[in-house]
């Protein structure tokens, strides 16, 4: 099916123009402009590029065949934490009680400080990216292996070294199969 894909946000500087091609699915159209497009698939630094398609909200709805012919794709907005705007308050009802008369000279210059900080810090966790839950991503252990440190997954920068050195190492390993010879 001929899909028009149009780009909205700052993906319209990637590409201004409408795209049209055939996809049989959503999904399959986006698989086309990321490696069709220049610059639409993100770099190494900055990571993969996350899109929003206009009425596919699930993973499902992407991949599954559909009678759309008019895409709309915006850059995906990520939020940061939940306990910076709780700091915040805590932090402007610290200085606030920094100014009231009865509180002492030693004690008003900490509440303003700690004060201040508070603020800041709640502030700058508005900004940061909520991490990804661990119990979410099984862990890849091997357990053919005894050292502790023998869980490598897979991107981890391995560091060449020059001199001598104490460091813990990887087991790299290809086209190993574990297989459970015990009889029964």
């Amino acid at each position: 099916m001929l899909r028009r894909i149009h780009l909205h946000g700052s993906l319209k500087s990637i590409h201004p123009e409408v795209i049209e091609l055939h996809a049989a699915s959503v999904a399959e159209a986006l698989q086309a402009i990321t490696r069709q497009v220049k610059g639409f698939a993100g770099n190494a630094v900055t990571g993969p590029l996350r899109v929003k398609v206009v009425g596919f909200e699930t993973m499902e709805s992407l991949v599954a065949p559909s009678d759309v012919r008019d895409l709309h794709i915006f850059p995906q907005l990520n939020g940061g934490k939940n306990g910076g705007f709780f700091q915040v308050i805590i932090g402007a009802v610290l200085i606030a009680a920094s100014f009231i008369p009865g509180v002492g000279q030693a004690l008003a210059p900490i509440l303003l400080k700690v004060g201040i900080m508070m603020v800041l810090g709640g502030i700058l966790q508005f900004f940061q990216t909520p991490q990804r839950d661990k119990k979410d991503s099984p862990e890849k252990k091997s357990h053919y292996l005894g050292p502790p440190k023998n869980t490598v997954e897979i991107g981890t920068r391995i560091a060449i070294l020059c001199g001598e050195d104490k460091v813990g190492g990887h087991y790299l390993s290809f086209n190993i199969d574990a297989v459970d010879t015990g009889v029964v």
